[in-house]
């Protein structure tokens, strides 16, 4: 019989997931699958507005959305957080290694849908949003960086501490940009927020 408890602990003696190096091949060719997609889909690989920058802080100018980070890469920090804590909750046995993959995978997934036609026009037609053209495939790599870093950082801080973040970093992209995941998601629901 088969023990599905969930203290059982799965066990690969073979295979891309057994050791180091193939869990760093697999996290490359995910993000390498994902520059591909987006690549294919159309996406500039860089800002079309002729420079390439590490920061863009002006979410009205050609570049938000286009270089490396943006004030939307906190959002990512936030979005890595709660898939740690998910992934943690759900899979409490998974090694760290797994649960890497599985968020880097997610955040992956999340850039190219991020990217079709159907959520540039949602993100971008509601009602007092900044204009929203879709990402480059470079601020798309960084989104991805910044995605790890929120998974580090909730592994490494108490739960106190991560809300706090949480909460510290949907502030500051509120004050500095009037954005964030509760103006956006007010916005997407048809709800009149002013630009601050």
């Amino acid at each position: 019989m088969t023990d599905l408890s969930p203290s059982s602990t799965p066990r690969i003696h073979q295979g891309l997931l057994a050791g180091p190096t193939g869990q760093v091949a697999v996290g490359v060719s995910i993000v390498v699958l994902m520059a591909a997609l987006l690549d294919l889909m159309g996406r500039p690989v860089v800002c079309d507005c002729g420079t390439i920058a590490l920061w863009d802080g002006d979410p009205h100018s050609p570049g938000s959305s286009q270089q490396f980070s943006d004030w939307y890469s906190a959002l990512h920090v936030v979005y890595g957080i709660g898939l740690f804590l998910a992934l943690r909750h759900a899979r409490p046995h998974w090694p760290t290694s797994w649960l890497l993959l599985t968020t880097l995978a997610s955040s992956a997934i999340w850039e190219v849908a991020e990217n079709t036609p159907w959520i540039i026009a949602m993100f971008g037609q509601a009602v007092g949003a900044p204009d929203y053209h879709g990402d480059s495939v470079l601020n798309a790599i960084g989104d991805t960086v910044f995605v790890v870093v929120g998974f580090f950082a909730a592994r490494a801080l108490p739960l106190l501490g991560t809300i706090g973040l949480v909460v510290a970093l949907e502030l500051a992209i509120a004050l500095a940009i009037g954005d964030g995941f509760v103006l956006g998601t007010l916005r997407l629901l048809g709800v009149s927020v002013p630009p601050m």
